[in-house]
């Protein structure tokens, strides 16, 4: 590929936030290049072409030659004072149209860019096509989706909830309603339309819908609690369950909890998937069941499932939030438990914000996929497809695998409370738009409600909306983003 060098402005060096000060300056080159190289992959662009494009950037426009003799395409820049109002947490959702009417049902008639203006105002259309046959992008498209799918609204915002998370209420995609829809995905299928009006000859990457099942794994019943044993009976009404885990204080009997690792990956075995189960190595705290990850029976199951073809992964705890000492320690514990170097996982509490990212990567950690809301499900960072995060810190994509989190077992039922049929709609349709932008389904769903009677029968019928799809790879086996 071939691009200019220099960068647009100088890179921020704080660590903790995107400072005011970054929103006040431009975006760098590298920037609206990393930009322009998750837009193409969204519009089914293969990486031997992307390589052959040129890219240039003045003030004013990031521009593309997708050949040397054919026409141009021009992307607008925000302007600096319209950046400084981003900053102050003014930001804006703007509405444009599609440059050709999509005909699938499942697209909105126009796409929705967030921080893209000044004001939120409708464009019409989003790429117009000039006199000498380029294409202009009315607004900054590039910026949209390099803020959007990094989560920068997340480091302008300090609202949290009790567990130090932000809230899918105090996101821009709650309060516009654009929550269940992938819209940076969208702008490749918008981008496509571009590419496909310049090169008819041009076609798109095929796309198909991939699943990822995950299992965090925050309780296996070891240590011996009498509350949770009486509560198998009193409260979940299996006293089989009860009578198991007495068992297993005195004999090879697995506690109910931890038999339902073998249950979950029996029954992704069945249905023709793969399975990921995330472990924990914390002391035992008021968040954390503290469990030891050496104990025999655990890992004799980590042995077992891992022959049957389930991956491994960490899953750090409640205090690990922020405090990277506190991760490495971890990590380092898990790596020698679960017996692999090449590992990702998952968040507890799905706490995370942007600066984990950076947390992660220091640890070595190949992927990530705690980017989900714990009280709403939809595309947090409006996208169903796996991405390198960008670092603005260190004007870099990070070494990092972020794979988005889709919907989580207690987010229907307990955070919004939804009735079964309601919920099965929504998610349904949630799975056809990720089928529909080639992204990856990604469920999150724990051991212990399979034992809980308010959840009976929900993560089969979920399991029955993905009849057709195959398994993600996940990154650190054979996975690659392009």
């Amino acid at each position: 590929m071939n691009t200019r060098t220099h960068q647009l402005s100088e890179r921020p060096t704080t660590v903790a936030k995107v400072p005011p000060s970054f929103c006040r300056s431009r975006l760098t080159f590298e920037a609206r290049i990393y930009a322009v190289k998750e837009l193409a992959r969204r519009a089914g662009v293969t990486r031997e072409f992307f390589d052959s494009w040129t890219i240039d950037a003045d003030e004013l426009h990031t521009t593309i030659s997708l050949t040397p003799d054919c026409q141009k395409i021009y992307f607008e820049h925000l302007h600096d004072g319209d950046l400084g109002a981003l900053a102050s947490g003014k930001i804006p959702v703007g509405r444009s149209p599609w440059p050709q009417n999509p005909r699938n049902t499942l697209l909105d008639s126009d796409l929705l860019t967030p921080f893209a203006r000044s004001e939120p105002q409708k464009v019409s259309p989003l790429f117009q096509r000039r006199t000498d046959g380029s294409f202009l992008c009315q607004i900054d498209l590039l910026l949209s989706l390099l803020f959007t799918l990094n989560r920068v609204e997340e480091s302008l915002c300090d609202i949290c909830d009790e567990h130090g998370r932000f809230p899918s209420s105090a996101s821009l995609a709650r309060q516009h309603n654009f929550l269940e829809r992938p819209i940076v995905d969208e702008y490749g299928l918008a981008f496509e339309q571009i590419i496909q009006a310049i090169l008819p000859a041009w076609q798109p990457r095929p796309r198909a819908l991939r699943v990822n099942l995950t299992h965090d794994i925050d309780d296996i019943g070891i240590p011996f609690q009498l509350s949770t044993t009486i509560a198998h009976t009193v409260k979940r009404r299996r006293p089989v369950a009860s009578l198991q885990d007495l068992s297993a204080t005195f004999s090879k009997v697995e506690p109910a909890e931890l038999a339902q690792v073998r249950r979950l990956a029996a029954i992704s075995k069945s249905r023709g998937l793969v399975s990921s189960f995330f472990w924990k190595a914390t002391p035992r705290t008021t968040r954390d069941s503290g469990y030891d990850i050496f104990h025999p029976k655990v890992q004799r199951i980590i042995a077992d499932i891992r022959v049957q073809g389930c991956n491994v992964g960490v899953h750090p705890g409640y205090d690990t939030y922020q405090a990277r000492p506190k991760l490495f320690e971890e990590v380092q514990r898990l790596r020698q438990a679960l017996g692999a170097q090449q590992l990702g996982g998952r968040q507890h509490y799905l706490r995370w914000s942007p600066d984990t990212w950076r947390d992660w990567e220091a640890c070595n950690l190949h992927y990530d996929s705690s980017v989900g809301f714990a009280d709403h499900f939809g595309f947090r960072a409006g996208t169903a497809l796996p991405f390198r995060p960008w670092s603005f810190v260190d004007n870099r994509e990070l070494d990092l695998v972020e794979v988005p989190l889709i919907l989580m077992d207690c987010t229907p039922v307990k955070y919004m409370s939804l009735p079964k049929q309601e919920a099965i709609t929504r998610i349904r349709q949630c799975i056809n738009r990720t089928a529909l932008v080639g992204g990856v389904f990604t469920l999150l769903w724990h051991n212990t409600p399979l034992l809980d009677p308010a959840y009976r029968g929900w993560y089969e019928s979920i399991l029955d909306l993905l009849p057709s799809a195959c398994s993600f790879d996940v990154p650190g086996t054979t996975h690659t983003l392009w």
